[in-house]
Formats: structure tokens, C-alpha cells, sequence
């Protein structure tokens, strides 16, 4: 795999591009870019069909051990990798550790394994598991084995355990990766952990940044799941500036979280270039409709920021309010649910435990998370990024959260 920078703006947003990936090569993904989620091995409440009825749709697609391992003895059977089979092989396909909708149990976690959680219960897995999963699911990108387990406020000892473990499952997996024919053309994402501590962040980054890596998963600031709804990147700023800054500039850098928009634009302001799109899915997980405004051609009168229509990020579609709102999720917005449906429709499949429901919210949701990327994007791209944030943060106001 191969990452251009073209440009860094706004102190740290970088616009690259991604190439030469394993089985999609000729394929790009522009980057500040948010990966489709999806929960074994498809995108929630959406059927093949029904997902192409989004519009910009990205490229990569993530999936999880956690979701899948439990199949890897039917993958090695398939022998055709885990895009092909579950029908998403026109995706860039990412395999990530965990699933980032979910939260990790603490304590799983030892010198030889990581607790993979499954619906059948605890995995543990090591290198040499690790090594037939990938195998077997074959995929376009993958994380490292790791050990996330720690979180702001994880003490001294346990930070840098969870740095020489991490660093100690990639120097295993490297060492086995010449042997592997199946695995020759994907691109291996080190992780980097640390906790709350400066010293062993830029370790775990140095050290690293000189092994045989494509890019980079920083984690371990958190232990993932609805809670990152709140995270904020505020919080971590000085610890994760000083990170990216040991790291080589010449390789991607990716964080799991479910992030709202204002911390979408934080993180990638702190360098990092893909995020994943956990946070549309929990949104309609609660019955919620994302309704924030962006700058993007459809509204030029909003490069100014002077028309806002909605204070927050979404509106509660089990809220009696809607009862007989006939108007579209979102004025002006051209999904499908929106060019379809009402607000009180959606009302009604809400309240009566309708699966359409969620998979219309679900349309939505995600083609207007993918439609900010492409909007900030085109923000940096223009020289108009910080009339977007400023535009962004004034909806915030209205934000409890």
C-alpha cells in the first residue's frame, strides 16, 4: 500500500491519498476519509441492495475479529476471503481488532493473548491464531494484534505493559509474515498504545514507526463503544500532538471512535487521517436522525454560517413531536429515505417496533456522516475549512452533550 500527503492545512489537517492496495489495486481512497462500518461482515440493517441505494459511499470498508473469528474454519473452507463472502468485494476491506460500537471488557489481556469477545463468549487469541484469522479472511488492510486495555486514567505499570506487549505481538507477527504467501500484498497497521503517558506514547510510536508497517492505529485512550460519543479529543490534544509527531509522515494514522461532528474535525486537526462510522450506526441505534448542516455546493449561503437550521446534531425520531411532521428527515437532503419518506412515517415505524425503521434511518444516517467527509474535504481543499468549523461549532451550542 502507498500514502501521498499532498497538502497539511489548518495546523494539522493533512489531504493524501491512499493506493496500491492487495486485491483492489488499481482502487484510491482520499483521505481525511471515514471507513463504512459494518457488523459481520455487513453494514447494519442493510441488505447489499439497500446500501447501494447511498450515495458517497466510501471505498474501505471495516470489519472486526470480534464479529467474525467464530467463522474462520468456514473462511478457510471458502478460500476466497472474507470480501467475496459476505458479498462486499468491491470494498477495500479492513480488518480491525474490535468492534468500535462496542466496548472492550477489561482485564482479557495477558503476555501471550488478547480476549477477543464473540456471541459464543471470550477467545483468546495469539500470534499464531492471529496469523490463520487473516489468513483465512484474507483481507485488503489489518490491524496488529494488541493490547488496548487501558484508558485515561490507566496507571503507570499498566501502560506500559500494554506498550511492550503491542510492540512484542507486531516483532512475532512480522517475523512470521515472510511465511505467508496469503498475506505478501496487505498492508499491516501497527498500534500504538500508551495510556495517558507522554513517555511511553512516543515510545510505543518510535519504536513502531521503525518496523516494517504501512500505517498506524492509535488506540488505548479509551476502551471503545457508546462512551466515545463523549470522549473528547480535547482531552488527549497535547499527548496525541506529541505522538503523530514521532511517527513518519509518510503513513496513514487511524482511530476507532464513535465521534460526533465537532470531534471529527478535532481529530483530524490533530493529523489523523482515517475514522471509522460507529457513530451514524449508534444515532440510529436510538431512533435518532443526524441533522447538522455543512458546508457543501447544495448551500453556498452557508459559507458565511449565517443559516443553521438545527441547534445539536440530531432530532429523536420517538419523539411524539413528529407525530404528524410529513416533511423529510432533513430539508434539502437527497437520500433516499428523505426523497421517500416522512418524519411521521418513520414516527410510526419507530413506535411500532418496525425493522424499516432503522434500516431508513440508517440510510440516512450514514450517507450524511459520508457526505461531511466529502464536504470537509472539499473544505481543505478550497481554503475554506474554518468557515466549516465555525459553522459546525455553532450548532453545538445547542448540544447537551
Amino acid at each position: 500500500m502507498k500514502f501521498v500527503v499532498n497538502s497539511v492545512k489548518n495546523g494539522g489537517c493533512r489531504l493524501g491519498v491512499m493506493s496500491e492496495f492487495g486485491l483492489h489495486g488499481k482502487k484510491t481512497v482520499d483521505t481525511p476519509m471515514c471507513m463504512l462500518y459494518t457488523r459481520r461482515g455487513s453494514a447494519p440493517h442493510l441488505t447489499a441492495d439497500m446500501l447501494k441505494k447511498i450515495q458517497y459511499l466510501p471505498p474501505l470498508a471495516q470489519m472486526s475479529l470480534t464479529n467474525m473469528v467464530e467463522h474462520q474454519e468456514t473462511l478457510e473452507a471458502f478460500k476466497e476471503g472474507i470480501g467475496k463472502f459476505a458479498n462486499m468485494k468491491d470494498y477495500i476491506v479492513y480488518m480491525a481488532l474490535h468492534d468500535p460500537a462496542t466496548e472492550v471488557m477489561s482485564g482479557q489481556n495477558d503476555t501471550a493473548t488478547v480476549g477477543v469477545w464473540t456471541k459464543s463468549g471470550k477467545v483468546k487469541m495469539d500470534v499464531d491464531m492471529f496469523m490463520r484469522v487473516q489468513e483465512a479472511f484474507k483481507p485488503d488492510i489489518y490491524q496488529a494484534l494488541s493490547d488496548g486495555d487501558t484508558d485515561l486514567k490507566a496507571a503507570k505499570k499498566r501502560t506500559n505493559k500494554s506498550v511492550t506487549r503491542t510492540l512484542s505481538y507486531l516483532d512475532q507477527i512480522l517475523e512470521r509474515l515472510p511465511k505467508s504467501e496469503i498475506l505478501k500484498d496487505a498492508a499491516l497497521f501497527g498500534v500504538i498504545e500508551g495510556g495517558n503517558s507522554m513517555f511511553e506514547r512516543c515510545r510505543s510510536a518510535r519504536e513502531t514507526g521503525s518496523r516494517n508497517v504501512a500505517g498506524f492505529v492509535i488506540e488505548g485512550f479509551h476502551t471503545q463503544g457508546p462512551k466515545t460519543e463523549f470522549f473528547k479529543m480535547s482531552d488527549i490534544k497535547d499527548i496525541l500532538k506529541q505522538t503523530v509527531d514521532c511517527l513518519p509522515d509518510d503513513k496513514p494514522r487511524l482511530m476507532h471512535a464513535a465521534l460526533p461532528p465537532d470531534q471529527v474535525l478535532e481529530a483530524i486537526e490533530l493529523g489523523l487521517d482515517i475514522l471509522d462510522s460507529s457513530y451514524p450506526y449508534l444515532v440510529t441505534e436510538r431512533g435518532a436522525a443526524l441533522v447538522f448542516n455543512f458546508i457543501h455546493k447544495a448551500n453556498p449561503e452557508n459559507m458565511n454560517g449565517n443559516k443553521i437550521v438545527q441547534k445539536g446534531w440530531e432530532i429523536d425520531l420517538n419523539d411524539k413531536r413528529y407525530f404528524e411532521d410529513f416533511g423529510p428527515l432533513l430539508e434539502g437532503c437527497s437520500c433516499y429515505t428523505c426523497k421517500n419518506f416522512s418524519r411521521a412515517y418513520i414516527n410510526h415505524l419507530r413506535n411500532t417496533s418496525e425493522l424499516l425503521g432503522s434500516v431508513l434511518l440508517m440510510i440516512h444516517n450514514f450517507q450524511h456522516y459520508f457526505h461531511y467527509f466529502e464536504a470537509i474535504r472539499e473544505a481543505l481543499a478550497d481554503d475554506k475549512y474554518e468557515q466549516l468549523k465555525t459553522h459546525i461549532n455553532r450548532q453545538n451550542l445547542g448540544n447537551n452533550s
